[in-house]
């Protein structure tokens, strides 16, 4: 319960005062690089400069109709200086794209390494959250260390504070050094509060939830095949369009010029299968959204380190638990990458954050009291939305401030309540 209680203790004789409050929203800050904002109905796509194993990346913006377009714009990401951020563009597996559970950020990985410009950047221990904004500002949200030989793949966040990242080794989140649990973790993607991963794993299914951003447990989706090394990435999609996402889409390479998109609806508490459509175009990233009774598919092409390949929109026109339906003829190529980079992860452009708001109920009665007693306390509640960090509430001089009636603890001219998104009162 977040109800305040105020009592006063002056050294002065006599007091009696109305009491005011001072309330403050401390909000979490991100400083970066600051771009041009997106376009919340488009799409973003993180490009390798090069088919090298140690080279830079970008963002690129592009719409989702336009046939053969140039980008919006293009966010280079700093190779170098503290913020540095080093990929390998050559890797087959790397750079997966993921939006935070808000929509609000763009999330990659790589790794925060400065003045190395030659090794092979899965040798670097040091790895990174790599974010950008709707207002197309550019952040490292969280770093933690790596196993060398191994590469860093994919993060999302529920909150836009800890963060799920999937790595070659398995799970990491802000600051660790070892995976918990272990596995060959591919992206790492959120939906209605819940963080589902993709695995390339032959001995379990390629879809499943994992609990906690640390040390949880990843259980595979119920009904769904084990899947093999061609697997590269997945979306779900909600039929009905609110938080139960009982759809999903898996897509698998065998070469750049050869893949398959599967299809799952969610009946019954488990998944079934809901047929497959062959690529010509291999396929590596994808995004979905719902689009009528269909959906609309994003699917980066090559096998992940394809140069100069492209993105393409599919539309399934059929439903909710029924046959994919695919029609080749009306697939669109909306956007191909200069010569010699590389398109790897897409996901949707990231929208304006939700406001913070605060709401304070209850009204405080006047209070007096005589030298070296304490008043009698005075109470009222605060609740808060959207918060990205905790409610801090600072009394005026000459009050003091708790969370319990009695004032038994947590006495002091401040206190501040953690938490993030609802604090309720």
């Amino acid at each position: 319960m977040l109800n305040k209680y105020f009592q006063t203790s002056l050294t002065k004789k006599t007091f009696f005062s109305a009491l005011s409050l001072i309330i403050l929203i401390l909000l979490q800050g991100q400083s970066g690089i600051a771009q041009t904002a997106f376009n919340s109905n488009n799409l973003a796509i993180v490009v390798a400069s090069a088919s090298a194993n140690n080279t830079t990346a970008s963002v690129v913006e592009i719409n989702k109709t336009t046939a053969s377009q140039t980008a919006v714009q293009t966010i280079a990401i700093p190779g170098t200086g503290t913020n540095a951020i080093r990929v390998s563009g050559s890797a087959s597996s790397t750079l997966y794209a993921a939006n935070s559970n808000d929509g609000s950020l763009f999330c990659f990985t790589g790794h925060n390494v400065d003045g190395n410009t030659s090794s092979n950047a899965n040798t670097f221990l040091p790895r990174a959250v790599v974010t950008v904004n709707s207002s197309g500002t550019v952040a490292l949200a969280t770093t933690y260390s790596g196993t060398s030989g191994n590469q860093t793949r994919c993060a999302t966040t529920i909150n836009n504070s800890n963060w799920f990242v999937g790595d070659q080794g398995g799970f990491y989140t802000n600051g660790t050094t070892a995976a918990s649990p272990a596995g060959n973790i591919r992206s790492v993607k959120a939906f209605g509060g819940t963080v589902y991963a993709y695995t390339a794993s032959t001995t379990a299914p390629p879809v499943g939830i994992i609990s906690a951003a640390t040390g949880g447990t990843f259980t595979a989706l119920p009904g769904l095949s084990n899947g093999n090394a061609n697997k590269t990435d997945f979306y779900l999609v909600s039929s009905t369009g609110n938080s139960t996402y009982d759809i999903l889409y898996t897509v698998e390479t065998s070469s750049a010029t050869a893949g398959t998109i599967s299809k799952f609806s969610l009946v019954n508490g488990s998944w079934a299968t809901n047929g497959t459509y062959t690529t010509t175009f291999g396929g590596f990233g994808l995004a979905a959204e719902k689009s009528g009774t269909g959906a609309n598919l994003f699917v980066t092409t090559g096998n992940g380190a394809t140069i100069s390949n492209s993105v393409i929109k599919l539309i399934d026109a059929a439903g909710y638990n029924t046959t994919i339906n695919i029609t080749t003829a009306n697939n669109v190529t909306l956007y191909t990458t200069v010569t010699g980079t590389i398109i790897k992860g897409i996901a949707f452009a990231p929208k304006a954050a939700a406001t913070p708001s605060l709401s304070v109920t209850g009204t405080l009665s006047a209070l007096s009291t005589t030298y070296g007693t304490a008043s009698t306390a005075s109470s009222f509640s605060v609740s808060g939305a959207n918060l990205t960090t905790g409610i801090g509430i600072k009394a005026p001089s000459g009050f003091e401030l708790s969370t319990s009636s009695v004032f038994a603890s947590g006495v002091g001219d401040s206190i501040f309540v953690s938490g993030t998104g609802t604090i309720t009162s």
